[in-house]
């Protein structure tokens, strides 16, 4: 009874223990995991802007690399996933975060530039003077010309080429304003 009671007085109210369930273990080691996959799937610029140490460097490497065998890949995101799990990843996902951030960024300019695009094969130089209002940087004199090329090209595959070089054009203004 007496062990009972300074058994009772060690632990204080500051002293909490936190306990993880091995399910709660298992779920945070396939996030690490899928953060491994997250990191396979990156281009090597786009991984040199992320904290990464050597060994993890290696292992996305060579997970690159055996990307067609598939029992093989599995064991190797698992052998990353161990990697990480040995390493702090909160500065690494904040850098994959940034990364991703700025990606959208790119393909909604991408989209913006399409939508342009469509806009001006259909209505000519009404779609012109509502895209130059919004980008000043954008070229009216040559939107204005591929818009008669295109209306005036016969064949599909002109009208295409014709398309790619509005598309260009409008992505041009849409990065220079």
């Amino acid at each position: 009874m007496e062990n009972e009671t300074k058994f009772d007085n060690d632990l204080d109210d500051s002293d909490e223990i936190e306990i993880v369930s091995k399910t709660q273990l298992k779920r945070e080691s396939i996030d690490i995991q899928k953060l491994g996959m997250r990191l396979v799937g990156m281009s090597y610029e786009q991984l040199a802007k992320i904290p990464l140490d050597e060994h993890v460097l290696e292992a996305i490497a060579l997970a690159k690399k055996i990307q067609n065998k598939r029992s093989a890949l599995k064991r190797h995101y698992q052998f990353l996933g161990k990697l990480l799990r040995a390493r702090e990843t909160d500065a690494i996902i904040e850098a994959l975060r940034v990364i991703e951030e700025a990606n959208h960024g790119h393909i909604q300019r991408f989209h913006q530039a399409e939508m342009w695009r469509d806009e001006i094969i259909a209505k000519g130089n009404e779609a012109i003077e509502s895209l130059v209002d919004q980008q000043t940087a954008a070229d009216r004199q040559k939107l204005r010309q591929l818009s008669r090329n295109y209306a005036s090209a016969t064949k599909p595959e002109r009208q295409t080429a014709i398309a790619r070089l509005i598309y260009k054009e409008v992505l041009l203004g849409i990065d220079n304003s």
